[in-house]
């Protein structure tokens, strides 16, 4: 039965994609908060984990609370940690994603539709306003989540982080949540097809406050973020203590 269902996620996710962007697109023009959206991508990864076989534990250290907004910040080792933080995290929140992929036929015309946040490494001018953007999202009241690693581990070692976001946290004064996510490779490795049937741990950990800090502080707060993540990495079997590359 595991086998056929990986066999068949890769249909099964073209499918679920192809029909709740369509919705999403058709929904957009009466849903100017992208929230109902947002509604229709946690039942997207909500359906594909279902059928894949792959359970989510959620384990946190904190209450987040509904008011308040957020910088997350995760590990990346797969596709499937987008589907693990959908389902995971129940905050009104955005990703900040390369944009790359709001090209992507109808997966980025939904993700569009979401109004998730799409970034432009290569030019550093579109990049601020992507982040100017985001500023926007946080005084109105949104969480934004991001992979600080900028790209998806093969190996599960924790890659160092980019510093983008940790300027996007101490400009808009508002926590870090530090993500472990433990499992995802598992379930769908860099560059695989197939969605295996594995478990996934998501762990939330404690909000790291940013309020009374500076710029001066970015590299001090990158570290705390890096290192809390790893932390629960460790706890969990996740990151042997040496499977980290240099800050």
């Amino acid at each position: 039965m595991f086998a056929l269902r990986s066999l068949l996620s890769p249909l099964v996710i073209a499918l679920v994609t192809l029909v709740l962007s369509i919705l999403g697109v058709l929904r957009a023009p009466f849903d100017a908060s992208g929230d109902a959206t947002l509604g229709l991508a946690r039942l997207w990864a909500h359906l594909i984990l279902v059928f894949s076989g792959v359970k989510v534990t959620v384990t946190s250290r904190t209450k987040l609370e509904r008011d308040q907004p957020y910088v997350f910040m995760a590990n990346h080792q797969s596709s499937a940690d987008i589907w693990a933080v959908l389902v995971a995290v129940p905050v009104r929140l955005r990703f900040i994603a390369k944009k790359q992929l709001g090209r992507i036929p109808f997966l980025g015309w939904g993700m569009q539709a979401a109004r998730f946040i799409f970034i432009d490494r290569t030019n550093a001018q579109a990049a601020r306003r992507s982040i100017d953007e985001a500023k926007k999202r946080i005084r109105g009241g949104e969480s934004v989540v991001l992979f600080p690693e900028g790209t998806r581990s093969r190996d599960g070692v924790l890659l160092p982080f980019k510093r983008g976001g940790f300027h996007l946290a101490l400009d808009s004064e508002v926590p870090i949540v530090p993500i472990a996510l433990v499992g995802t490779r598992a379930v769908m490795p860099k560059g695989a097809l197939f969605v295996r049937a594995r478990p996934v741990t998501v762990l939330i950990g404690e909000p790291i406050v940013t309020l009374g800090l500076t710029a001066a502080d970015r590299h001090q707060l990158a570290s705390r973020v890096r290192d809390a993540i790893a932390a629960m990495l460790r706890e969990h079997g996740a990151l042997p203590p040496e499977a980290t590359q240099p800050q």
